[in-house]
């Protein structure tokens, strides 16, 4: 076991830059994905932290990565959040993972202390909002996490997932994102696609509407263990999955026929899209909390339009309906 620990510390530095590339890769090569299929450019803004820590625009300095990309009404997606950052930074004296919000362990937590603790994150976030009320939203978030050096044990691990959020549904599409992300995890650990699946169901819930966000993919989070190596390989390929789980399904629903009244159900599920990072989204509450990222990121994954309507029951027997009850009930797609 000390020998294993003792590797660990040889491994750890590297890994900081390894990842820092499986990420960065995933951020440019879905990014010109969703360029060929759009037809449009994506704009692009870098950031840094002036002398207080707050974030302004800026290049990229010693310390600081941090990239975000957008897209508004293009040709066949209607919005594009995405965000690639690589940065060092210290949590504010006193706060610990869980107090800020976001999933962690008292193992983690055990590593931060009263003073400040300094942190290492890297990683890429997608958010796609399509035009098409029969094409689904997409998200997808992969990072690396490391507290001081990465020596102790603990003290780093790898997150993410990808899921959707279909305004309609079709089974065929559900599936195929489902058993892209499965073959994945089956190449790696058959325990992974059921327990990540099933992870990713009681995440992306609101608790107060008791109905999932979408229909699913795999989340995972403070995933570690003493082959880092392996770890990043399935991270890795998963960063890779990505794109041909959702982009044969853009290509075949973005040019189907809606209505009016399609669009204004689209809108419907984007309010609840709206709710769940409001209300329950720990990313967002322990980005702002702790200073990593920047406000005018979190918010650029909102959906471009959205509304509420009060008691806004679907019609028995309709899609909207069926969408609706799905949504409280979790399924099994593969």
């Amino acid at each position: 076991m000390v020998q294993l620990q003792e590797e660990s510390v040889v491994k750890q530095p590297k890994m900081r830059g390894i990842a820092d590339k499986v990420f960065q890769q995933m951020f440019e090569n879905t990014c010109q994905t969703l360029e060929q299929i759009d037809g449009k450019k994506l704009s692009e803004k870098s950031w840094n932290r002036d002398l207080n820590g707050v974030w302004v625009p800026g290049e990229s300095s010693e310390d600081t990565t941090y990239i975000d990309r957008s897209l508004h009404n293009g040709n066949v997606f209607e919005k594009i959040g995405i965000n690639y950052v690589a940065l060092t930074g210290k949590l504010p004296p006193g706060m610990t993972f869980q107090t800020s919000g976001a999933l962690a362990t008292k193992e983690v937590d055990g590593l931060t202390d009263d003073k400040g603790t300094p942190f290492f994150a890297t990683g890429a976030s997608f958010v796609i909002h399509p035009h098409n009320p029969m094409v689904p939203t997409a998200h997808a978030n992969y990072r690396y996490f490391q507290i001081g050096d990465g020596s102790q044990p603990g003290s780093w691990w790898f997150g993410g997932g990808a899921d959707l959020t279909p305004a309609y549904l079709f089974e065929e599409d559900a599936t195929h994102f489902h058993k892209v992300h499965q073959q994945v995890c089956d190449r790696y650990d058959s325990s992974y696609y059921p327990r990540f699946k099933k992870s990713c169901d009681d995440y992306f819930h609101i608790p107060h509407r008791g109905e999932s966000r979408g229909i699913g993919g795999i989340f995972f989070d403070n995933l570690k263990g003493e082959d880092i190596q392996q770890l990043l390989s399935f991270v890795t390929d998963c960063t890779k999955a990505f794109a041909p789980a959702y982009i044969p399904i853009v290509e075949k629903r973005k040019n189907m026929p809606f209505t009016k009244e399609n669009k204004h159900w689209q809108h419907l599920v984007r309010g609840r899209y709206v709710e769940f990072i409001l209300t329950s989204d720990r990313g967002l509450r322990f980005g702002l909390a702790s200073g990593m990222v920047n406000s005018q990121s979190v918010f650029n994954c909102m959906p471009p339009g959205a509304c509420w309507e009060y008691d806004d029951k679907p019609l028995s027997g309709t899609q909207e309906a069926r969408l609706r009850e799905l949504l409280k009930h979790p399924s099994t797609w593969v």
